[in-house]
């Protein structure tokens, strides 16, 4: 009986070690949280590429986050250690793989296509241009656009000059929009711009009454000084 008792106390025991190996194994080949090393702490990474616009659950279901150790005084301020803090989260810009994931990265979205954050003190405005007028599809979101304005009734003076300058493109035509739209034979261009509500209250008197015109920017180009316009008189003016 005794001899049968110990057996049975062996078995267990061999049970109860196997699977605590598999256990292991488990959250190690997953990435999951582990209890980390003295001198290091748990983050959250992206095991494979995010691109931009993905929601943090969609990150977490697809495997392209998990959790790994590293050295304490490595982690980023901002870093993201839980796989809770990706809630109601989404990747503002794309994230390359196996960089440590922050707040700057991903955060809440401000509206319902949630790729997109709005700059403090700036609205998101919306114009529709046609395809030439709205640089021909070549801006798109982290871009930045000069904008002129262009006064068409014959009864006033007709004019065209620079009125904004830097300008970010927050999004082009959306989500819901069709793909082809912003194409050659297209319907048009719609831009999410950040603009403060004087400069919004300007774009909507044009856009609803007389015509803007865009021009793409380079990347850091510092802004021009002012420009004088050019009206009837000017507009054969040799350069």
């Amino acid at each position: 009986m005794a001899k049968r008792s110990n057996l049975i106390v062996v078995l267990g025991l061999a049970v109860f070690i196997v699977g605590a190996g598999a256990t292991f194994l488990i959250a190690r080949d997953s990435g999951g949280p582990s209890t980390p090393a003295a001198g290091k702490v748990n983050v959250l990474y992206a095991a494979k590429a995010i691109p931009s616009g993905t929601s943090g659950s969609s990150a977490l279901d697809n495997g392209m986050v998990k959790t790994k150790a590293i050295a304490a005084a490595a982690r980023p301020a901002t870093a993201l250690t839980d796989p809770s803090q990706l809630a109601g989260r989404t990747a503002i810009l794309g994230v390359p793989e196996d960089q440590v994931l922050t707040m700057d990265q991903f955060q809440i979205a401000q509206t319902r296509i949630g790729t997109l954050k709005i700059p403090e003190g700036k609205v998101a405005m919306a114009l529709q241009l046609a395809n030439v007028p709205g640089v021909a599809g070549f801006a798109g979101a982290g871009d930045h656009v000069d904008i002129y304005g262009l006064i068409k009734d014959p009864v006033e003076k007709q004019q065209s000059k620079l009125i904004m300058q830097n300008v970010e493109v927050l999004n082009v035509n959306g989500s819901t929009l069709a793909g082809g739209q912003g194409q050659p034979g297209g319907a048009g261009l719609v831009y999410l711009l950040a603009v403060d509500p004087v400069a919004g209250e300007q774009l909507a008197y044009l856009t609803s009454f007389q015509q803007l015109y865009f021009a793409l920017v380079a990347k850091d180009q510092a802004p021009v000084g002012g420009t004088p316009g050019v009206s009837n008189a000017q507009a054969l003016k040799t350069l």
